[in-house]
């Protein structure tokens, strides 16, 4: 009994991860930051630690928008419209690709200087074809401002059960990614969409 109990201990100690990617001289939130601090001009290309693949701020703001083509943005220009309003432009050199207004409590709401983006929570009992996990998943994807007033976003996932019954699975994902945000104002646009 006492070799089983130790032998179940090992896999629980091999089967739990947590990982963690950041740029380089990552900082956090700010948690102070207003609506009006969001505005000005951010690197469409995100910064992140050195395994991962490349995030566009573009794909963040218009999730599973097939309209816009990602890899042509180069900028993503902000502006205050109203106290509670933002217009979001995403530019390629001077033109305008695409362009959305968002209302805070509407499309979006901050919360000590932080927009969560999603934030969910998923059971699985292994019911669907192929797929060997038992458990519980949460994840949020949250964006904001750091402490030196770039666009960061943090994706985070936190998972709990068994695959194929018996292997135990734990784990803890934290990725941060920062957009520059230039000290110059973007190139203004010169035709519009969206």
């Amino acid at each position: 009994m006492r070799v089983a109990l130790l032998f179940l201990l090992q896999i629980c100690t091999l089967s739990s991860c947590v990982m963690y990617s950041a740029p380089e001289n990552d900082t956090n939130f700010s948690n102070e930051s207003k609506l009006s601090d969001f505005v000005g001009c951010y690197k469409n290309i995100g910064e992140s630690g050195e395994d991962n693949s490349q995030v566009l701020l573009s794909n963040v703001i218009w999730p599973n928008n097939n309209e816009i083509s990602h890899k042509k943005i180069k900028q993503i220009h902000v502006q205050l419209i109203a106290k509670n309003s933002i217009n979001v432009e995403a530019l390629s050199g001077t033109e305008v690709i695409y362009n959305s207004t968002f209302v805070n409590d509407k499309d979006f709401t901050i919360n000590e200087g932080l927009i969560t983006i999603k934030n969910e929570f998923l059971g699985s009992i292994a019911a669907e074809s192929g797929n060997p996990f038992i458990g519980v998943a949460s994840g949020s994807t949250t964006i904001g401002l750091d402490q030196n007033g770039h666009g960061k976003m943090s994706d985070t996932a936190t998972f709990a059960g068994t695959a194929f019954i018996f292997i135990p699975l734990a784990g803890h994902i934290d990725s941060s990614v920062r957009f520059i945000k230039s000290k110059n104002e973007c190139h203004l646009g010169t035709k519009s969409q969206g």
